[in-house]
């Protein structure tokens, strides 16, 4: 997994509050922005809880999900320059971790609904191909690369150096007969502008010649997505299959996968579309970090050959035992969440 590396700091926002241990906080994304709002054009004074602090960002977050689901991951990415800082030991503890630099911090506000993230990026827009090459070595970054069955890079809307990743990685690839698979989670696309989508849709369909890509979004990037290539979509999913199978047409890569907490849906070269119903999670326990969870469920079930309803079905389960229980489920999780939610699919 290449090549970020974040610490979340998790906060719940006041709505009132009566003493020191009696307040109530906003359940709900409209509710806080009403107040803002109704605030006119005044100042705002707001106070805030912490409910965690812990790691986050594409690499850890998966890494570790997939690490316990009984995948070998290998992150790289910024977890700490002189010393790791302390919320990657769990991490650490399970997962081979290379770090090039301290993390980035992101302020996370969670709602029953959703959440804000709020994050400086600045040592995450640091990372380069030239930095994880004098970092590890070429020697190193060669047997890294050679042993890889599925290779990810996020986030795209993060790293300004993206497109000199991957094609560095695709460059140095083994010439061997493994078949091996890009994974890619672009996250928020309207932090980058829509010309910068394209060059990087456009450098993706002749790495997709050599090496087959994944490509994951949420809902809200799904819709984009519609709208750059003329659709429009629902969170019900109406017609969505089809429209999956003509965005993945348009942008060029093997396999293409939306995720959202009313469904799951995908299509690819080989194996066409499929589409699965997600037991929506009304108060989660725990929203931030959920399509990571997801991801990794869906990266774990290709490992183990599963076919892509099975991917699906596996991955949206992983998502709501974290969803439902504020955890990265282990493989025994999984299958009790499947057996919940009436999937039988064994991984």
């Amino acid at each position: 997994m290449f090549a970020d590396g974040f610490v979340d700091e998790v906060w719940q926002i006041l709505n009132s509050r009566t003493s020191l241990a009696d307040f109530s906080v906003y359940s709900r994304m409209n509710q806080f922005a009403e107040r803002i709002v109704n605030s006119g054009s005044g100042g705002v004074g707001l106070e805030i809880v912490q409910k965690r602090r812990t790691f986050g960002g594409f690499t850890a977050n998966i890494g570790f999900a997939a690490r316990k689901l009984g995948v070998d991951t290998t992150m790289v990415g910024v977890y700490g320059k002189d010393k790791l800082d302390p919320v990657f030991e769990g991490v650490t503890n399970t997962c081979h971790v290379i770090s090039l630099g301290d993390p980035a911090v992101t302020h996370v506000y969670e709602f029953d609904d959703g959440k804000i993230l709020m994050s400086n990026i600045r040592a995450v827009q640091n990372i380069c191909w030239e930095l994880i090459v004098n970092k590890l070595g070429m020697d190193k970054l060669n047997l890294l690369l050679s042993e890889s069955d599925i290779i990810g890079v996020g986030y795209w809307s993060l790293l300004p150096s993206f497109d000199e990743i991957v094609s560095g990685i695709c460059e140095n690839l083994p010439q061997d007969k493994k078949k091996r698979r890009f994974f890619f989670d672009f996250a928020d696309l309207l932090k980058r502008d829509q010309a910068s989508l394209k060059n990087t849709i456009q450098l993706l369909r002749s790495v997709n010649e050599k090496v087959p890509i994944t490509l994951s979004v949420n809902e809200h990037e799904a819709a984009t997505f519609f709208t750059m290539y003329g659709e429009t979509m629902d969170n019900k999913g109406r017609s969505i299959e089809e429209k999956t199978e003509y965005i993945r047409q348009q942008i060029g890569f093997n396999e293409f996968v939306i995720h959202t907490p009313y469904f799951a849906t995908a299509s690819s070269v080989n194996e066409k579309t499929a589409f699965v119903n997600q037991h929506f999670c009304l108060k989660p326990v725990r929203s931030a970090s959920a399509g990571d969870t997801f991801n990794a469920g869906y990266i774990a079930a290709n490992l183990a050959g599963l076919s892509i309803k099975e991917r699906l079905y596996t991955a949206n389960s992983a998502v709501s035992y974290f969803l439902n229980n504020g955890d990265f489920p282990d493989r025994g999780n999984l299958i009790d969440q499947m057996d919940f939610n009436g999937e039988n699919t064994e991984l």
